[in-house]
């Protein structure tokens, strides 16, 4: 029993971290991700996504988000296509702990604009409030990479 459990544990801890393999996606398999994304959109969310790594996903957006904050992660953005803005900073309004070390909330007050397009990049440090929005009939998608900062 004790090393079946070992054995289950020990799947589970290699399934939930990034392989020590290197790893190699071409062209046309971003753009599957891409797809992927797209075809997984929660409409109520404007939020579609679709995992490459455990510290790394492609997100769809069509529309705003909700103001986030993670504590100890930075996002570090890159843009592969469509348009939108990201507000950084300021005050998140009506914030609650939505998991572990992450809050969520309804928007954010203050705070500056970076407008983003496809080619740009944005890095956003941990414990940053942070929030997409996205003008009516556009979208974007971007390669998100969570990075745990040296401390």
């Amino acid at each position: 029993m004790k090393t079946t459990l070992l054995a289950l544990t020990t799947c589970l801890c290699i399934l939930a971290a990034d392989p020590a393999q290197p790893m190699f996606w071409s062209a046309a398999q971003q753009k599957d991700f891409d797809k992927l994304a797209l075809s997984k959109l929660n409409a109520d969310r404007h939020l579609g996504t679709e995992r490459m790594l455990d510290s790394a996903f492609v997100a769809f957006r069509n529309g705003n988000g909700e103001a986030e904050l993670h504590e100890k992660l930075a996002d570090l953005l890159l843009i592969r296509s469509g348009e939108g803005t990201v507000l950084v900073g300021g005050k998140m309004i009506e914030g609650k702990p939505s998991g572990p070390d992450e809050v969520r909330g309804k928007s954010i007050e203050g705070g500056t604009r970076y407008p983003i397009a496809a080619g740009d990049i944005l890095y956003i440090p941990a414990n940053t409030v942070h929030q997409f929005i996205v003008e009516p009939g556009k979208s974007f998608t971007a390669m998100v990479v969570k990075i745990t900062p040296k401390q």
